[in-house]
């Protein structure tokens, strides 16, 4: 979680624009102006314009000024202009044009020197970058680090190192000797040592939060929750609204987990009120909230508010995407002048009836199931209590064969009975899966191999399309037959929620994991039930052909063009619902394919049936190589091979599990 990252940012352009209060500020401009008017076209009239700019951000004066220095041949003012028109353009989130400012500074101030601007300017570059390329923020980071080090500034180095960790923290694959947690630790405990030794209350609450948070992640739950409760009288005393909204929020979780539930709600409001009652709104930590009340008041049994901060939570993630700048540089778009006026927290009407209608159909859905569900275990009740009496019958008959022709009669119409009522379920149940033509449509080259091991499933596959961008799935849910159709029926109408209102694979997953503990209640109670779901699921852009991955113990494998082995880009170690935690996160990858690369999605019944000439499992390396051997061959015929191999595998044994491959080849 990226918490700090907002405030940071706001932090430091506040410090380097350093405004007075607005009862001096108009002061301070008109004294500005006079010297201005008194002096001539030298540098300090450059410097003039700057120090009005600060005051009233106002880019004529910084055209002026850099026009000036352009005149007189001023490379420290040329700099200096081109350094805070980028931090202008960056705090009107126009992240494209600040970017090709602050280049043009970064290169003056290589050139000549100018190391203060020079930190200055990394700094904010990192900024820029961390949404998309986190790789490039921590090279930018540690250019403003060393710096600031050889500068002797303590302070601005304590939030060079915040902001690693905070890149650290976050799922997006940089690692230091393999481990992520304690990198971020590193990074944390040399920012806190440094407050603690020079820095405010308010800094240092900052860092016990970071701190606590890694600390949570590492398992050490009692060290997490007593620098938090440190963290919080601190915040306090330094008046730091933020701060005190992080740190409750943090604790209402602890308290959440401890089932202490009533303790976790008052944290967890007293957050939402500072929150939602500042001016300017911060949704990246309102959503956080939101989605812990939500899990607070579903625990406490009252569903209408949990409905109603879930909606919240939804809006508030529509919010924070449409000011999230394209992760593409190359085709940066100003996507946020375009954002509403006025953000609605609460969803429409209309929209409100197409959430009603959704769930709506997903009762119908489950109550058809459940119904069927009973019927078939009356039946098997009365199934197993004929052959009971059978066995009777034929003590005391002395195998009467009339009997037993009856008995064997009833039991034949009651298990045909049982099987139509099978069949019947699986009709609902295919209502609910994707029409392949429907795939094929968008991805030609392409297979769904799906074979249920029995006449239902609890491995399904699923596909959306939104825009230019096209969703799949592989999914294997707890059981299979008919309990696990029930769960496939669930998980696809809950991940069809999760993509109509989200378009990041990693919060979809997330959604879907609490979508899926609400459905069937879930909770750390030894009375919840412990069912879930492991999944595969791509996007994929048609223009580009970049994919987004996210999985839940089921990975990505990519052939590549003319390649000899397989890449596996593996899953977050856990599944969806069951023991999973509500908060879980869950990682995405992005991965740029070419023409003819191909890729698979696929649950874990292939590899896991046993067959052979000694009767064991296939085993994951073997699908491997099948797979290589057949890399060449067409999707539709590499589907007949699986298929054909699987069966002269399994032989005469009982085919153990469902059986679902997905091929795509670009």
């Amino acid at each position: 979680m990226k918490k700090n990252f907002i405030l940071f940012s706001l932090f430091i352009f506040t410090l380097c624009f350093c405004k007075p209060n607005l009862s001096a500020q108009q002061a301070e401009i008109d004294s500005l102006q006079n010297v201005l008017k008194a002096t001539e076209a030298d540098t300090n009239r450059v410097k003039v314009y700057c120090q009005l700019f600060l005051y009233t951000d106002s880019l004529y004066y910084l055209q002026e000024g850099l026009k000036l220095s352009t005149k007189i041949n001023y490379t420290f003012g040329t700099a200096l202009s081109f350094n805070y028109i980028g931090y202008h353009y960056y705090s009107k989130e126009k992240y494209d044009i600040s970017l090709s400012y602050l280049i043009k500074a970064m290169k003056l101030a290589e050139t000549f020197g100018y190391r203060k601007m020079l930190a200055n300017v990394y700094k904010f570059i990192g900024f820029i970058y961390r949404p998309s390329d986190p790789n490039i923020a921590v090279e930018y980071y540690s250019k403003s680090l060393r710096i600031f080090n050889e500068m002797n500034n303590e302070i601005a180095a304590s939030y060079l190192l915040s902001a690693i960790g905070n890149v650290y923290e976050g799922t997006y694959g940089i690692r230091e000797d393999g481990n992520q947690e304690h990198s971020a630790l590193n990074y944390y405990l040399k920012s806190l040592e440094i407050r603690e030794r020079i820095g405010s209350p308010g800094e240092i609450a900052s860092s016990l939060n970071e701190t606590s948070r890694i600390y949570e992640r590492l398992g050490n739950h009692k060290k997490a929750s007593d620098l938090r409760e440190k963290g919080l009288r601190l915040a306090e005393k330094a008046g730091s609204n933020d701060n005190i909204v992080y740190l409750c929020n943090l604790i209402g979780q602890d308290f959440f987990k401890q089932q202490k539930y009533d303790k976790a709600l008052l944290y967890q409001l007293r957050a939402h009120k500072i929150v939602t009652g500042e001016k300017t709104i911060n949704y990246q930590i309102l959503s956080e909230v939101v989605q812990g009340l939500a899990t607070t008041y579903a625990e406490l049994g009252d569903y209408k508010k949990s409905t109603e901060y879930y909606r919240l939570y939804i809006t508030c993630n529509d919010t924070m995407r449409a000011r999230v700048s394209n992760v593409n540089f190359i085709n940066l778009k100003n996507t946020l002048a375009n954002e509403r006026e006025k953000q609605n927290l609460f969803l429409k009407d209309a929209e409100i009836d197409k959430q009603k209608a959704i769930v709506d159909k997903q009762i119908i859905l489950r109550n058809a199931f459940i119904v069927g569900f009973a019927l078939v275990i009356a039946l098997v009740i009365f199934i197993f209590a004929g052959y009971r009496q059978k066995q009777k019958t034929n003590r005391e008959l002395d195998n009467n064969n009339k009997k037993i022709e009856f008995a064997y009669k009833i039991i034949k119409e009651k298990t045909n009975e049982i099987t139509d009522s099978i069949h019947y379920a699986l009709r609902i149940q295919k209502a609910t899966l994707p029409h392949r033509r429907d795939i094929w449509a968008e991805l030609k080259n392409s297979f769904v191999l799906f074979k249920p091991k029995d006449i239902v499933s609890g491995d399904f596959y699923w596909f959306s399309k939104k825009g230019d961008t096209v969703f799949i799935a592989a999914m294997d849910c707890t059981g299979h037959g008919v309990p696990g159709a029930f769960m496939s029926i669930i998980g696809s109408e809950r991940l069809n929620d999760a993509v109509q209102n989200e378009d990041n694979l990693s919060k979809i997953l997330s959604l879907l994991n609490i979508g899926i503990k609400t459905s069937l209640r879930q909770s750390e109670n030894n009375e919840s039930t412990r069912d879930g779901m492991d999944i595969a699921l791509c996007s994929i852009d048609l223009n580009t052909n970049i994919i987004n991955y996210a999985g839940a113990n089921r990975p990505l494998w990519i052939i590549r063009k003319n390649a000899d082995a397989i890449e596996e880009i593996k899953a977050t170690k856990t599944a969806i619902g069951g023991l999973t935690e509500s908060l879980q996160y869950f990682e995405t990858h992005t991965v740029q394919l070419e023409k003819d690369d191909t890729f698979y999605l696929f649950t874990d019944g292939y590899a896991d049936q046993d067959g052979g000439e000694k009767g064991k499992k296939l085993m994951t390396k073997k699908f491997k190589q099948i797979l290589l051997e057949i890399k060449d061959l067409t999707m539709q015929k590499q589907a007949a091979h699986l298929e054909a191999h699987f069966e002269n595998w399994r032989g005469k044994k009982e085919q153990l599990d469902d059986i679902l491959i997905i091929g795509i080849r670009i």
